[in-house]
């Protein structure tokens, strides 16, 4: 007969057993509890060169069974600090700083050690905690909390294993600038930690929060998870790793070799060897100010990485790196474009080796972009002071090549350009050059664009048609051909950019250039508008000279237009050096007439920009030349009330504001002006005249000849004393006419050609005339104030300036009478003028012998 399984006789079995279990432990807890605490803190005391505070201590056989527990809450130990104190010895300090902090630590013992009061704590379990770990500058640290020597007693610590749960860790190296913050989730290192030689095995999951190289972050918010067997030799102090993995994020990463902690700095000898892995997957450990330039782009491929990290670190050394990487299979595509840069293969290297330049060369770099290739290879030695070695072979699609330098102004970007260039020279950190002015570099090449077209946005002028054939050698630049347009200005270009890679790197060096320019036709009004108008009806425009800018021009064009200006057959020299431009020699032809001038323009003030110029005009058509310069900003003098040749040898100079608005207050010029068969109508000071003297035929004044030497300073227009002789009448004129259109002129004529026998009667404005019948009678007005309606009066002054002249020339004659008819000289004599009456006007008798024949 089988025995018959007694299900519920094992329950009562195990039930008995358990509260067997639990009894005991609350017994050892009653009695031992208090024993083991104090005997366990007594002894951890005794080893400890760390400030420890405890919160409430516990003691339990229940919550770790079967292992025995003191568990200590709300911990925190402060940092255990090493002062060197000379000859190798180091003296205890405690900075204050914590260097663990927990909500709860967890010691764990073997439970029959409770009878023998055998208390070695096998396992710690820090649980909600943070452990900050430092190495100062001088090698020392502040984690040797526990004594190394003495007589302590019974071992108190005997770990086999430490648990991290949720423990945020920071590793600082001071002396080597570096900074490690992770969060392990969970993670367990075991190994029997109180033996001279055991293995220790580690398998941890962390987020890595930041792993600082400098100010370089090359691991932020990855997860990394760290599998590895470490062979401890605590004799010799030295580490080696056995069947080790390292994964950060997506990257699976074998590391091998050891490292040697004996003497006062670490020996490393590992090789770091990754996985062969996806090209994104390496792209994501990138940090952030490397990684940026590839977001918004997809990538593939296959990359491998392989390094060896050897030598000293610690106590301002640092170990020797060599990395080497290779990627097959790779493409590049913007995540929202259909161009993709394929066919992707490259192999190259990375050193740092002790003192030596840091080094990253790419062997050979190749692919396709949108089915035309590209290829080369370069190197960078020292990333302080970066020397670049570069060799760029490509036929390039420029429509393609846009979706990849992801420039937010460029708009449109076609055509082909094609390059085989070499260049070997410095490229950063280059200010020692700037003013030794003694960098070179080494270029060679060629460079041809293909029907170029670009516009950037926001911008309305559109370079397009551009092709080009450029010869590089070394810091230099020949234009053996360029042409294209900008909007509807063409242009042909040859010549030599000299220094002109210099002029591209190295702040504060000048560019040498010395072109030829020609061109059938010249917008200024495209090519100098101002791209950020003030609103939409105003337009306004800008000068911009590169300071570094250092050239020579021979220009010559077909045509220009600016505004409402024109010129043609343009031809002469220009320079430009310190934002100042000059032409000693620019000559065309512009409103029927032709001109030569000599100019200077200075665009480098912050507030303004000074125009001067000298300039030789020649029968220009005077009504072409007041509606081309817009009347000079003038409504009262217009090409409406102008005809005629002018003809003038003028200086010019003025100030403008940055968007060429002229400043009325800074323009200064002299104009030796000859106007020939001129014509003034409708011109108003007249109009205002020819009410007064009663003649309506002053509206249309005709001329043959008109000569003065003009002046324009403070606001105002001065012309000296010129004789006008017209078709209506001749008169002599003087005066100043202001920007504000405020006239003071000075008017003398002849009575008898201003009324003539058109006038019966003889009551004027002025009062009554009496005429003697002889015909020379003179009329001196002053005419002041606004043009539109001035005030004319009795010149006084000048009356009195006429009489002073006729005396001084009636004792001439006398004098010369006496002298030739008697041979007498006598002394001059003051002739009293006799007083006349106040009258309304002064009438001056021009007593010429030819009128009174």
């Amino acid at each position: 007969m089988k025995p018959v399984f007694n299900f519920r006789s094992l329950l009562k079995i195990f039930g008995i057993a358990l509260l067997s279990v639990f009894a005991t432990a609350i017994l050892i807890g009653i009695f031992y509890g208090d024993e083991i605490k104090k005997l366990l803190l007594d002894n951890i005391n005794k080893n400890l060169n760390s400030e420890i505070k405890v919160g409430k201590i516990e003691f339990s056989v229940i919550s770790h069974f079967p292992y025995a527990s003191v568990e200590l809450n709300n911990v925190v130990a402060k940092d255990a600090m090493q002062v060197l104190t000379g000859k190798g010895s180091a003296g205890k300090i405690n900075s204050g700083d914590t260097l663990l902090k927990a909500e709860k630590l967890s010691l764990l013992f073997n439970l029959m050690g409770v009878f023998s009061k055998d208390v070695s704590v096998r396992k710690i379990i820090l649980k909600n905690g943070a452990i900050n770990i430092r190495i100062f500058e001088k090698g020392t640290d502040n984690y040797h909390f526990w004594k190394s020597s003495g007589d302590t007693g019974n071992t108190v610590i005997d770990l086999e294993n430490v648990t991290l749960d949720k423990v945020r860790v920071t590793y600082s190296d001071i002396g080597n600038d570096q900074k490690y913050i992770f969060n392990s989730a969970k993670g367990t290192l075991r190994g029997k930690f109180s033996s001279d030689r055991f293995e220790l095995k580690a398998d941890l999951d962390l987020m890595a929060g930041h792993f600082y190289a400098g100010k370089t972050d090359y691991a932020h918010d990855k997860k990394v998870s760290i599998r590895t067997t470490l062979q401890v030799n605590n004799t010799t102090d030295i580490y080696e790793f056995k069947d080790s993995q390292l994964r950060i994020a997506d990257l699976l990463f074998d590391i091998s070799g050891n490292i040697n902690g004996a003497g006062q700095t670490t020996e490393l000898d590992l090789r770091i060897n990754s996985h062969e892995a996806e090209l994104s997957n390496m792209l994501s450990l990138l940090p952030e100010a490397y990684a940026k330039h590839f977001a918004g782009f997809t990538s593939k491929g296959k990359f491998i990485f392989k390094s060896v990290i050897s030598g000293k670190a610690g106590n301002d050394h640092t170990p020797d790196i060599r990395f080497s990487f290779s990627l097959a299979e790779g493409s590049l595509r913007p995540a929202e474009g259909s161009v993709v840069l394929d066919r992707l293969g490259l192999n190259g290297t990375f050193e740092k080796n002790g003192a030596k330049p840091v080094a990253l060369v790419v062997n050979s770099f190749n692919g396709s972009l949108n089915g035309k290739p590209v290829g080369g290879n370069f190197s960078i030695r020292d990333f302080d002071n970066p020397f670049l070695t570069l060799h760029a072979k490509a036929d390039l699609d420029l429509n393609s090549l846009r979706e990849f330098i992801k420039h937010d102004t460029l708009e449109i970007l076609t055509g082909t350009a094609k390059l085989d260039v070499n260049f070997a020279g410095m490229i950063k950190n280059l200010r020692q050059y700037a003013t030794s002015g003694n960098y070179q570099s080494d270029a060679s090449g060629t460079i041809a664009l293909e029907n170029v077209s670009l516009k950037i946005k926001q911008n309305p002028l559109v370079y397009k048609d551009i092709n080009g054939d450029f010869l590089l050698h070394d810091n230099n630049v020949d234009i053996r051909a360029l042409d294209g347009k900008i909007s509807s200005t063409d242009f042909r270009i040859t010549g030599s950019l000299k220094n002109f890679i210099t002029f591209l790197l190295i702040p504060n060096q000048e560019a040498n250039m010395n072109i030829s320019v020609s061109s059938k036709l010249i917008d200024l009004n495209e090519i100098l508008e101002n791209k950020s108008p003030v609103s939409s009806e105003d337009t306004s425009y800008k000068i911009k000279i590169n300071p570094r800018l250092v050239c020579d021009l021979n220009i010559t064009a077909d045509k220009l237009i600016f505004r409402k200006f024109e010129a043609t057959g343009i031809g002469g020299t220009i320079h430009i050096e310190d934002q100042v431009i000059t032409s000693p020699d620019l000559n065309f032809r512009a409103m029927e007439g032709t001109v030569k001038m000599s100019a200077t323009i200075a665009t480098g003030r912050r507030d303004s920009v000074l125009m001067g110029c000298h300039a030789r005009v020649s029968k220009v058509n005077i009504t072409e030349l007041f509606y081309q310069m817009e009347n000079f900003g003038e409504q009262t003098v217009t090409d409406k009330n102008l005809k005629g040749k002018v003809s003038a040898d003028v200086v010019f100079n003025s100030s403008w504001t940055k968007d060429l608005t002229i400043n009325p207050a800074k323009v200064n010029a002299e104009a030796d002006i000859t106007i020939d068969n001129g014509e003034l109508n409708d011109f108003k000071p007249i109009l205002s005249l020819s009410k007064y003297l009663k003649l309506a035929d002053l509206k249309k004044i005709q001329f043959s000849t008109l000569k003065n030497l003009i002046h324009i300073h403070d606001r105002k227009i001065y012309f000296p004393s010129m004789d006008i002789k017209s078709s209506a009448l001749n008169l002599n004129a003087s005066g100043t006419h202001d920007f504000d259109n405020i006239v003071d002129y000075k008017l003398n004529m002849l009575l008898g050609d201003v009324m003539g026998k058109k006038m019966k009667s003889q009551n004027t404005e002025f009062g009554m005339i009496e005429d003697d019948g002889l015909g020379h009678t003179k009329l001196f007005i002053s005419m002041k104030g606004p043009v539109d309606d001035p005030k004319f009066s009795y010149d006084k002054k000048a009356v009195s300036q006429k009489i002073a002249q006729d005396l001084k020339a009636d004792q001439q004659n006398v004098k010369q009478l006496l002298k030739q008819e008697f041979g007498i000289f006598k002394k001059d004599t003051t002739l009293k003028q006799e007083k006349k009456k106040k009258e309304e006007m002064q009438i001056d008798w021009d007593e010429t012998p030819e009128k009174q024949k």
